[in-house]
């Protein structure tokens, strides 16, 4: 006789979770479209970044790594989720073949790339090296002390709301430590960018609350019970945060960086922003 495993063993609540046509489809589609997007980002990065001033080419150039390492992680997802669901009778039933799915890998990407988005953040604002290495080491502990503890918090989904919720809390302790760090980091940015750029670093700070809060919420989710729509919404939440923060965020930045890179007279930059709105508004800063 085969046992039959014990759901908070199983870790993740897609194990435990039938799936119709409709939802296995969507859950495919959207991480498919989440690897692909930070694939073809990659490319656009790397091009990107012959444009600004040498000093900020390394934002873009660590837009495309984000990229590829974000890439590979989904990638490895989609391919968890293709094997670990069968379809019988009428729905998709996971466990296939004894295969389990697991968000785990999200989490050793987060590793990777949350300390490089951190830093590209410090060096975008054109921090002085050492108060860069400083404030970029003081936002890096909390958010991989964040990371971690969330890690081992979520394989309490399944069943074990107090392991889930005692490691939620800890994980967003530590996140509000990260903000505070963040704060500080662009409150610097708005002493340092040019007049034109000075509202930039302050929307970026509501755009970074705004992406980064989605995790916690998709985090908590399984509490509203073991459904297909309960499995499709949070991989939905998880791939808009991961897409916003990485890649758009990527984009915001490297903008930037160009756009400062014009205003500090590099030709090749004004020249990409010669028949963009941001053109104008850099001319007059340099009294052109």
């Amino acid at each position: 006789m085969i046992a039959v495993p014990d759901p908070e063993q199983l870790g993740n609540i897609e194990n435990i979770v039938s799936l119709t046509t409709g939802q296995y489809t969507t859950g495919s589609l959207i991480l498919m479209v989440s690897y692909g997007a930070h694939f073809a980002f990659m490319l656009y990065f790397i091009m990107m970044s012959f444009q600004p001033a040498p000093r900020y080419r390394i934002v873009p150039i660590l837009s495309a790594v984000v990229m590829a390492s974000a890439g590979l992680s989904l990638l490895r997802e989609y391919t968890l989720w293709q094997e670990s669901y069968q379809f019988v009778g009428s729905m998709y039933l996971p466990l296939a073949e004894g295969e389990t799915f697991t968000n785990a890998f999200r989490y050793g990407n987060w590793t990777i790339t949350v300390p490089i988005l951190l830093t590209q953040l410090a060096i975008a604002f054109a921090l002085p090296r050492p108060e860069l290495h400083v404030r970029s080491l003081r936002m890096i502990v909390p958010a991989l002390l964040m990371i971690w503890t969330g890690l081992y918090g979520q394989f309490g989904e399944a069943g074990d709301w107090s392991q889930l919720n005692f490691w939620g809390v800890v994980s967003t302790l530590f996140f509000v430590w990260l903000i505070v760090e963040v704060r500080g980091v662009v409150k610097r940015g708005i002493a340092l960018s040019p007049e034109p750029l000075k509202a930039w670093p302050s929307n970026i700070w509501w755009y970074f609350l705004a992406t980064w809060g989605l995790y916690p919420i998709a985090y908590a989710l399984p509490q509203l019970g073991f459904t297909g729509e309960v499995v499709v919404v949070r991989q939905l939440l998880y791939s808009i945060a991961d897409v916003s923060s990485k890649l758009v965020y990527g984009l915001i930045l490297s903008r930037y960086v160009l756009c400062r890179s014009a205003i500090e007279g590099y030709v090749p930059a004004a020249e990409a922003l010669d028949t963009h709105p941001e053109a104008s508004a850099i001319a007059a800063s340099r009294g052109d």
